[in-house]
């Protein structure tokens, strides 16, 4: 059977699980496709001004906040754009899907769920769409879509949402969270062994800064962290200009000599940071976050965009790490206190057995090549 995993180029969010289903269903013996949305229409400068708005509003958190909400609660916005897209696109989307020609399109941003389920309907084209909530605690109303054959989410309270919001019961499945192959295929047993093999040393406390895909952290925390007295080591993740990196340097090269800074960058070496730390601190991305849960390791919540907010709420109902969004101080006490008492996190260590969240790529992939075959 043939598969198109649609993502939209606005983050790492919603490429990581369309990439990481897209490869199980090959394992499976399938034909599948990734494409972006906006390639996928032919517009790729829609795309490209999309992508910037993107970046602009997660620079710009109050601006981020407003439009997010906003968009949370009025699907009026995609409304429009469905209208527009079917009037402009409908001859261009036919043939393409033609050339296509999949058993089942799976999707995991509101555009591409949204535009290809009317646009089909509209074609009278018989193909299922599903899609798959990339924000995993939560969902806003712009996904709500009665012309999709599955809507999948990783989290009860998630799913709750999404049926309150109006979504067909039927529609709705709890589904295993994707992780990225790096990560599901991850051997390595011990923070010992996964510092052993990056380098850093094995017997002092380890903080992981992630800066995201994207690159867009701030360096607040790292300065404040001239004023630890003990010795730790820190490690800089995530996708970052050269500015960046240099404005790093700087700072790095003003620490006392008991904080030992290692600023890594892009990295397809992951998930043995992850393991490598005993904290991972950053901006609340969905797929680091549970990553993080995953592989055991508390995460400390230094900045929060709107679309993410409800991870932060289900962090501290686990008690799996910490909400200190904006609060420098906070942040610093955090980790002081976690370093001068190991048992916190030792204590910690048994609260992610209670997460009731399932993970596996290949188990979602299988539910998407059962439901082809039923239609």
């Amino acid at each position: 059977m043939r598969f198109l995993c649609v993502y939209v180029d606005g983050g790492k969010g919603h490429y990581i699980p369309a990439k990481a289903v897209q490869e199980q269903l090959i394992a499976l013996g399938h034909e599948a496709i990734l494409i972006e949305f906006f390639d996928l229409f032919k517009i790729k400068w829609i795309g490209k001004i999309n992508k910037k708005v993107w970046r602009l509003m997660l620079r710009s958190p109050k601006i981020e906040n407003n439009f997010s909400k906003h968009s949370d609660q009025d699907s009026n916005g995609m409304e429009v754009a469905t209208k527009a897209l079917k009037l402009f696109s409908k001859n261009s989307f036919k043939k393409t899907i033609k050339n296509y020609n999949p058993d089942l399109i799976f999707t995991t941003h509101p555009y591409p769920e949204v535009f290809i389920a009317e646009m089909l309907d509209k074609l009278k084209i018989d193909i299922p769409v599903t899609y798959y909530a990339t924000d995993v605690f939560s969902a806003p109303i712009a996904t709500i879509c009665n012309k999709i054959t599955k809507y999948y989410i990783s989290t009860s309270e998630g799913l709750e949402i999404v049926k309150n919001l109006g979504e067909d019961e039927n529609k709705l499945e709890l589904s295993p969270f994707p992780l990225q192959k790096s990560c599901a295929e991850n051997k390595i047993k011990s923070k010992a062994e996964a510092r052993s093999i990056l380098g850093l040393k094995e017997d002092i406390f380890t903080l992981q800064i992630n800066y995201g895909g994207e690159g867009l952290g701030t360096n607040t925390l790292l300065k404040s962290l001239a004023n630890i007295e003990k010795e730790i080591q820190v490690v800089i993740l995530g996708g970052m200009n050269e500015t960046t990196k240099e404005n790093l340097k700087l700072i790095s090269a003003k620490m006392p000599k008991n904080i030992h800074v290692h600023i890594i960058g892009f990295t397809d070496k992951v998930n043995a940071y992850a393991i490598a730390s005993d904290i991972i601190a950053g901006r609340a991305g969905i797929n680091t976050i549970l990553e993080a849960f995953y592989l055991r390791r508390p995460f400390l919540i230094t900045e929060l965009v709107y679309t993410v907010k409800a991870s932060a709420d289900y962090i501290l109902k686990y008690n799996v790490g910490w909400n200190a969004h904006l609060d420098q101080e906070k942040q610093f006490d955090i980790i002081k206190e976690c370093i001068d008492n190991p048992q916190i996190l030792e204590s910690m260590d048994k609260n992610f057995d209670s997460i009731p969240i399932e993970y596996g790529a290949d188990k979602l992939a299988l539910s998407l090549v059962e439901l082809a075959k039923k239609s």
